[in-house]
């Protein structure tokens, strides 16, 4: 079945239009922390605490890799809020790659159905 024009040009628009507002995005994103951040309950070593029977103080961890290693690495009470929203802005970066990375595949998709549909047998 072929595909008018007008619905290829419409239909590829919309993916420029999409892609356009899914950079814009990105480049308006705040800083980014490259990792994973956690909300744990930890004990905290002191025999006479609390948290000695079982986990009882809650920590927050950032893990990440560097040079193929994990590394697991606790964040300050004070810095929490700021790590959080920029683990948050790194999430909703790799999600925007993602939505880019489907729409170029889309777009191929259409670009080759179409080349196809242009073809002609010569004999």
């Amino acid at each position: 079945m072929k595909k008018s024009s007008a619905s290829l040009k419409k239909s590829l628009k919309d993916i420029l239009e999409k892609r356009a507002g899914l950079i814009e995005q990105l480049i308006a994103s705040g800083p980014v922390v490259i990792g994973n951040v956690y909300d744990v309950m930890r004990r905290c070593g002191n025999p006479h605490c609390h948290c000695a029977e079982k986990p009882g103080h809650r920590q927050t961890l950032l893990i990440y890799t560097r040079n193929g290693h994990r590394h697991c690495k606790l964040v300050r009470r004070k810095d929490e809020e700021r790590v959080k929203l920029a683990w948050q802005n790194y999430r909703a970066f790799r999600k925007a790659l993602r939505q880019i990375r489907a729409l170029n595949q889309r777009e191929l998709s259409i670009l080759r159905a179409d080349i196809i549909n242009r073809g002609f047998c010569y004999r």
